[in-house]
């Protein structure tokens, strides 16, 4: 899962259930607000926050997400309505990665669902879309609770996860599925995660128990914090389109709204399992881009957003976000594009305003590979690849 964009003008940030645990970690003391909630941007260094998620297993504070619970008879129906994601085919402990549209066909936000009983599911999103579920909902048997302030949520990432929630105490979790557990004597939901291409956890279990599981791991599972900055670099490297940055949602003010092709995500949406809101505009919109979102690796140390992409010495879009990147050894970028261009040379404009140019090349990342066989450009193996089950 990953954060919608920082909202850095909110007047009264609110502090996460886990907020007083995760300050006392905090040396760099550098916070901003996601959604309105309180967020570390670092805890130590971006670098070795980057390490332990690579290494080890980094532990996230994912309380700014937005949650809801969704429960009936239709409950599959409706998350499978309202998103794109199989709710209905999901088996319980299944997850899913999905979008939300609108009636037009262009996409609103990312989103995840995950089975925890025959009429219990877990909607995970960026963002509140508190309006848009209720509208959706109209008519059918189908709760939708925001539970967003109600729980602690915390994600831990890295390949020694496993190793990390069994030796804190939760051994009844496996990482393909959701599940319930107690850890400490407390009920907690786990579920599969990934963010970017980082495989994980998160645990959700009442607010009013986050320092008793936050201590618990931090003692027996030697986890290590990491911050808002580490996770940008782990989404980038993935190719994941992040809402507010690399692309505005529709229905919001003066938004240009994309389609999934254009976002390099018509892997999660796919028009021939199921019907979703806005599937009948997106079958028009299908094969007809107008932008691109292209990931890019930049042969410089930094760059800026909002920098002119070049290809074949003509400007054709601009750097959306980027970061610099520990294992690609340089900058990695995603940019909006033009969809027709293509070509030989890459440029991007140095951030120095002395009007040189940084020379960059196509990359290719986990979602961009997913799109590829999705699209059927790879082999019948690459292309199974695509289904977006956990």
């Amino acid at each position: 899962m990953i954060f919608p964009a920082e909202d850095f003008f909110t007047d009264a940030p609110r502090p996460t259930p886990l907020f007083s645990a995760v300050a006392s970690q905090s040396d760099a003391n550098l916070w901003t607000t996601v959604n309105g909630w309180t967020a570390a941007r670092v805890y130590s260094s971006v670098s070795g926050e980057y390490e332990t998620a690579k290494s080890g297993a980094a532990l996230a504070d994912l309380g700014p997400l937005a949650r809801y619970s969704v429960r009936g008879a239709q409950a599959a129906e409706f998350l499978g309505r309202v998103t794109t994601a199989p709710a209905v085919s999901l088996h319980v402990g299944e997850s899913a990665r999905g979008l939300m549209l609108n009636d037009a066909g262009y996409v609103i936000d990312l989103a995840e669902v995950s089975r925890l009983s025959d009429d219990l599911f877990l909607l995970t999103l960026p963002a509140p879309h508190a309006r848009h579920i209720a509208l959706a909902s109209r008519g059918m048997k189908v709760e939708a609770n925001d539970i967003s302030a109600d729980v602690a949520a915390l994600g831990v990432f890295g390949p020694q996860t496993a190793g990390v929630l069994s030796a804190a105490g939760l051994k009844s979790v496996n990482e393909m599925t959701a599940a319930s557990g107690v850890l400490r004597g407390v009920e907690t939901a786990a579920r599969p995660i990934q963010f970017g291409a980082m495989p994980g956890m998160e645990l959700i279990f009442p607010k009013e128990e986050a320092l008793t599981i936050w201590e618990r791991i931090m003692r027996r599972g030697a986890g290590a914090p990491i911050g808002l900055d580490a996770l940008e670099v782990l989404r980038l490297e993935a190719g994941v389109p992040r809402p507010g940055l690399d692309f505005m949602p529709a229905g919001k003010a003066g938004a240009e709204p994309r389609t999934p092709e254009e976002l390099g995500l018509a892997h999660l949406a796919p028009l021939d399992k199921g019907w979703f809101n806005g599937r009948r505009a997106l079958r028009e919109l299908a094969g007809k881009p107008r932008r691109r979102l292209r990931a890019f690796a930049i042969d410089a140390e930094e760059a800026s957003p909002g920098a002119a992409v070049f290809c074949d010495g003509k400007a054709l879009g601009r750097v959306t976000s980027c970061a610099w990147s520990p294992a690609r050894k340089r900058v990695i970028a995603l940019a909006d594009m033009d969809a027709a261009s293509a070509g030989n040379i890459y440029e991007i404009s140095a951030p120095d305003q002395s009007g040189g140019r940084l020379a960059a090349s196509r990359l290719e990342t986990v979602e961009s590979a997913l799109a590829k066989a999705f699209a059927g450009e790879q082999n019948d193996a690459q292309r199974l690849a695509t289904d977006f089950r956990r």
